[in-house]
């Protein structure tokens, strides 16, 4: 999906397939892509027209089945990131890569209905593991300060630190209950684009509050690499970029809210 002059507006995609007779011919370059090192095929989305649109003629996308050693389809080694060390991305090149009809997911130009529901998946996916790695920061943070002493006390008895540990808690919780409601009215096929991109929004913006909390409550030994805390902290950035930017999440929020009205 992503591309490097097409990120949060998947729209202005440049990766395009033509129609050859009964096949496709594809062209163009994505990145970010998750271990597609590793992988037999891959979720390609290309443009392959346009449409009349609210905001004037915009790409409709096609979602494609590529394999791996296609002629034309290349994978490149990515880039390295700071979060998730472990995670891997890479570069797609598509030179005259030509597929059947055959290899469309779903239907020709119904691209974009397909890639909004993978996203709600993604996003509610996102949300839920913010919070698990926020409750496993919060642990470790909440035993340091019983533990960790200073001017003769446990620092959590100083307001500092104990109002630190109040206010984390009771963003986690509020942050789970929102995925929790989120995949709610997933599970029974309900209207869930708002809540899931509130859930989203919440969640990873509540795991860099806490994670930069724990960082300070941990001190200097916050950010050592002996330490697990630093690569919480590192680790939690990435969530308000990947599967929908946090300004992507307000956008979709705000949209509900105004288009009833007309806005």
């Amino acid at each position: 999906m992503t591309e490097p002059e097409a990120g949060s507006d998947v729209r202005s995609m440049r990766t395009f397939a033509r129609r050859d007779g009964s096949d496709f011919v594809i062209d163009g370059t994505k990145h970010f892509i998750s271990h597609a090192d590793i992988a037999d095929f891959v979720i390609l989305f290309a443009a392959t027209g346009e449409e009349e649109t609210r905001r004037g003629r915009r790409k409709t996308l096609t979602c494609f089945l590529v394999d791996k050693g296609t002629p034309g389809f290349t994978v490149h080694a990515g880039y390295r990131s700071v979060s998730h060390r472990g995670y891997r991305n890479c570069i797609l090149t598509f030179d005259d890569c030509r597929v059947s009809a055959f290899h469309v997911l779903g239907k020709v130009d119904g691209g974009l209905e397909l890639m909004n529901q993978w996203l709600f998946a993604t996003r509610l996916t996102v949300a839920a593991m913010c919070v698990g790695r926020a409750r496993r920061v919060f642990d470790l943070a909440l035993d340091w300060a019983a533990k960790r002493r200073q001017f003769g006390e446990p620092i959590g008895r100083f307001q500092g630190t104990g109002f630190k540990l109040a206010d984390m808690i009771t963003e986690i919780d509020a942050a789970d209950w929102l995925t929790l409601h989120a995949a709610w009215l997933v599970d029974r096929g309900l209207p869930a684009e708002r809540p899931i991109a509130q859930a989203k929004l919440f969640a990873s913006e509540m795991l860099a509050r806490v994670t930069d909390h724990v960082v300070q409550i941990y001190g200097g030994m916050g950010l050592m690499e002996e330490a697990s805390i630093e690569r919480h902290w590192r680790d939690a950035r990435v969530e308000r970029i990947w599967e929908g930017t946090s300004e992507i999440q307000r956008h979709i929020i705000a949209r509900s809210l105004l288009r009833p009205l007309g806005g």
